[in-house]
């Protein structure tokens, strides 16, 4: 018996925007698997070039592979005071200071890497510019360096305030 109820019939729905939402949803996963083997192929080129680059310089290749050591090393190749660890590992203590602190810190880390990467540069014989380039791009001048024709050549003394080399 029908009492004429077909029009409240609640089990039919529009299930268009729920699939194209799945789409996009499948979509942006795809996108994220392409980032991620992207990433982990740059980690590991970086790595092999760290790898390669403490071999050229006289240290134990596997000190490339010790999270935090490897930072160790560089500074000590760069022939920088390894004291500056300490302003990256304690200064994220200033994040506290909302926005302002951040962007302090956020300064602060790309201004040692930046002198980092030039002191290390000129360490393997190369220029300031190649070493502002390694400071945003390690992943292809890393193993420019470390595949290169570059020798590296120990600084002269170790520095504890940046301009102090000159």
């Amino acid at each position: 018996m029908n009492y004429g109820l077909d029009a409240y019939n609640t089990t039919s729905y529009n299930t268009a925007g729920a699939e194209a939402f799945g789409s996009v949803l499948a979509g942006f996963g795809i996108a994220m698997i392409f980032v991620w083997i992207i990433a982990i192929a740059a980690a590991v080129l970086e790595i092999v070039a760290l790898y390669k680059m403490f071999k050229k310089a006289g240290k134990k290749g596997y000190e490339a592979l010790i999270p935090g050591h490897d930072t160790f090393v560089l500074f000590e190749l760069a022939g920088i005071n390894t004291i500056w660890i300490l302003g990256i590992v304690f200064g994220s203590v200033v994040c506290i200071i909302p926005i302002l602190g951040a962007i302090a810190y956020c300064a602060f880390i790309i201004f040692i890497e930046i002198w980092l990467n030039i002191r290390l540069a000129k360490a393997f014989g190369k220029e300031t510019g190649f070493g502002v380039l390694m400071a945003f791009f390690p992943f292809v001048m890393y193993p420019i360096l470390a595949f290169g024709d570059a020798k590296y050549t120990a600084p002269a003394k170790v520095v504890n305030k940046p301009g102090e080399d000159k």
